[in-house]
């Protein structure tokens, strides 16, 4: 869809899966991928595919690149990590 007028675009995070979202956001925030496994109850073999599919979509190619990103994105329209 089109953007509305006055209406905020969502940012390129809006494209991940929820999935893809919480676990960019635990890198982001300086989790190891086996840390991250962890916290979401999945092998770290899934944090991998999910992490190359989120650099990817977004055009990144490291974790630091994708830490600059959250950050200038602030979060908006991402799913909350807790």
């Amino acid at each position: 869809g089109e953007a509305v007028a006055g209406e905020p675009s969502p940012g390129p995070l809006a494209t991940l899966t929820p999935q893809q979202q919480r676990i960019a956001r635990h890198v982001a925030e300086g989790a190891t991928n086996r840390e991250v496994a962890v916290r979401l109850s999945v092998s770290h073999r899934t944090v991998d595919h999910h992490l190359r599919n989120v650099f990817a979509a977004l055009g990144v190619r490291s974790r630091v690149e994708l830490s600059r990103l959250l950050a200038r994105e602030g979060g908006s329209g991402v799913v909350t990590v807790g």
